[in-house]
């Protein structure tokens, strides 16, 4: 009896555990079941997500290219294009259209102007110095520098009436730098335009201000044409030019303080006939001049340090405004640099520096201007080439002549003794080069 009622038992417990198991299987079956189809509902979900988020950039990506080509065929983009602008460089817009970014140049506006590449990485710890430059001969100093594509080209001005006044120097291996030819055009030169095959030189003489020359070969460069600066009264004396400038065919010269117009403008177009198109007495001498959309900055040494012209017309040039900061008395507007909408001015310290004139103005807004940072520096600015993140400077502050700044002109980077007081302040590429103001010609800073 007792060994039935166990079987019975151990029955019972078999079958109730058979369907304990049976059940847990349902259970887990229907939770895969269950997770299957809320997996493939949430996996439809998303593909379809996908499906229209692919489907909404092909569609965008189709609308991008498409006005990216008519930007392109035409200059101009659709009305209905959402895009980001902004200046990369002197003469290139940066277009960004989602997901694409075109970069349009003016080329014939950048025709004419530095060499420098929109951006610069320095790091002291990389940059190597040669300072050897050329044998100008005694007596004959540079005074200004243009270079393309490691080529230099250097004007002089030299105590002895028959040594040359424009060099061309290779400088493609910067530690072993040649003449590959010089030319004498008179009396000296105080600054050079390169535009092309073209040198638009300005001329230390009162018998023709400007002077035209053709290196097509650089082996042998060629005088092709001087002109005169027309005397509005017969018994005027003739001035000397002191700056030069080229845009858009046109070359604007200006001279030292005379009876006539301090600045002049030249149509170019022709270079073996440069026709006189008008001009603007300032009534005082023109260190520098900078011309864009029809708008001339002059760099002057009076009171109004700073002039700025409207020369849409060269017929009819008018002011449109001046600047006139502290310390004019002694100082002098000196050299103008212009980088993506801003321009800037550097002036000399006027003998014994003032810390409250300072010798670097940056301004926000070209017209008018409005100034957004300045900054006293010792020895006074001679040259500027703005290069975010880094302004560089060209100075006469001894031991320090060349010196980086943040763009902000907070906090001073690096500074590098050059031994000479810098004439003239460019750069090709990544590399800087300066105007020596000496025999030696030009020295030269790398940064790679």
């Amino acid at each position: 009896m007792k060994s039935q009622i166990t079987s019975v038992t151990k029955s019972n417990i078999k079958t109730s555990n058979n369907r304990g198991f049976l059940i847990s299987e349902m259970i887990l079956a229907f939770s895969l079941m269950t997770l299957f189809l809320v997996s493939t509902m949430v996996l439809s979900s998303t593909m379809q997500k996908l499906h229209d988020t692919a489907r909404e950039h092909l569609i965008s990506l189709r609308f991008s290219t498409k006005s990216a080509d008519h930007f392109i065929s035409t200059g101009y983009l659709f009305s209905t294009t959402t895009f980001i602008e902004k200046q990369y460089g002197n003469d290139t817009r940066e277009i960004y259209i989602e997901p694409l970014t075109i970069l349009s140049s003016d080329f014939q506006n950048a025709w004419g102007r530095d060499n420098c590449d929109p951006r610069i990485s320095f790091d002291i710890s990389k940059i190597k110095t040669y300072f050897q430059g050329v044998d100008l001969g005694v007596g004959n100093i540079s005074t200004d520098i243009e270079v393309r594509n490691g080529f230099v080209y250097i004007t002089a001005d030299s105590s002895t009436a028959l040594a040359p006044d424009l060099y061309i120097v290779d400088a493609t291996l910067p530690s072993s730098p040649y003449i590959v030819s010089s030319i004498n055009t008179g009396p000296g030169l105080s600054a050079l335009e390169v535009a092309g095959h073209y040198v638009y030189t300005a001329n230390l003489g009162t018998t023709n201000q400007l002077q035209i020359i053709d290196i097509e070969n650089r082996n042998l460069p060629a005088i092709i044409s001087k002109t005169k600066l027309p005397l509005l009264v017969s018994s005027s004396s003739p001035p000397k030019a002191t700056a030069i400038f080229y845009n858009k065919g046109l070359i604007y010269l200006g001279t030292e303080k005379w009876s006539g117009n301090e600045l002049s403008v030249f149509d170019v177009s022709d270079p073996y006939l440069p026709t006189y198109l008008g001009g603007f007495k300032t009534n005082t001498l023109i260190n520098d001049i900078y011309v864009r959309d029809g708008v001339a900055y002059l760099a002057t040494s009076d009171q109004n340090q700073m002039r700025v012209l409207d020369v849409s017309d060269p017929t009819s040039i008018s002011l449109v405004e001046s600047f006139s900061p502290s310390g004019w008395q002694t100082q002098e507007g000196k050299t103008i640099s212009y980088f993506e909408k801003k321009m800037s001015l550097g002036r000399t310290t006027g003998g014994f520096n003032n810390i409250l004139n300072p010798e670097i103005f940056i301004f926000s807004t070209t017209s008018p201007l409005k100034i957004e940072y300045f900054h006293d520096i010792h020895g006074g600015v001679y040259g500027i080439i703005m290069r975010s993140p880094y302004i560089y400077l060209a100075t006469r502050s001894p031991a320090y002549e060349f010196q980086v700044w943040d763009m902000d002109l907070s906090k001073k980077i690096s500074e590098i003794p050059l031994n000479f007081l810098p004439h003239g302040f460019v750069c090709d590429g990544s590399d800087f080069y300066f105007g020596t103001g000496n025999r030696k010609g030009f020295g030269v800073i790398t940064t790679k």
